[in-house]
């Protein structure tokens, strides 16, 4: 019996040992750092000139377009008369230096200039001088837009306003 008690003891001191040992011979831990570089954030601001298609005129009996170039030029495929002194708008960028940022611009069908009762106009095909995407060469950066008005035939006379939207984000 004491024999078989010495036998127990033994196995049991022996399993004890060997499942301390292989859990602390298999286990491991360390501590890992973990950071985040904050960029300014982009802002972007209106320039000296607005986007302005000029004076423009239509035709009575048909739809007319006017291009604007994002230099500033206007320009008629269909018959639209063009004058005054267009200009394309004009936009500032800060930003963290160096940075590479996107730009978008709207879609077509969502800006429209408007007066009164008078029949909106739908300026689409925004395009931007810098393609789409810049960088922020020491923290600012410049890009100009333009786009195409729609003139409804027999559009009324006067000065007709809207907004649109650009949006800038980091690459």
């Amino acid at each position: 019996m004491i024999r078989n008690n010495k036998l127990l003891l033994a196995a049991w001191a022996a399993a004890l040992t060997a499942s301390f040992y292989s859990t602390s011979l298999t286990a491991a831990s360390i501590t890992a750092n973990a950071s985040a570089n904050v960029l300014a954030p982009l802002a972007i601001a209106p320039g000296v000139n607005p986007m302005y298609f000029g004076d423009v005129s239509g035709d009575a009996a048909s739809i007319t377009t006017v291009v604007l170039t994002t230099g500033g030029a206007t320009s008629s495929a269909d018959g639209a008369g063009v004058g005054g002194a267009p200009t394309a708008g004009d936009f500032d960028v800060t930003g963290a230096g160096n940075l590479a940022y996107d730009i978008t611009l709207p879609l077509d069908g969502v800006v429209t200039l408007t007066n009164g009762g008078n029949p909106a106009m739908s300026v689409d095909g925004f395009s931007d001088s810098a393609g789409g995407s810049s960088s922020l060469v020491t923290g600012s950066d410049s890009f100009t837009v333009g786009a195409t008005l729609t003139i409804n035939a027999n559009q009324p006379a006067a000065l007709y306003t809207g907004t649109y939207d650009v949006i800038v984000n980091y690459q």
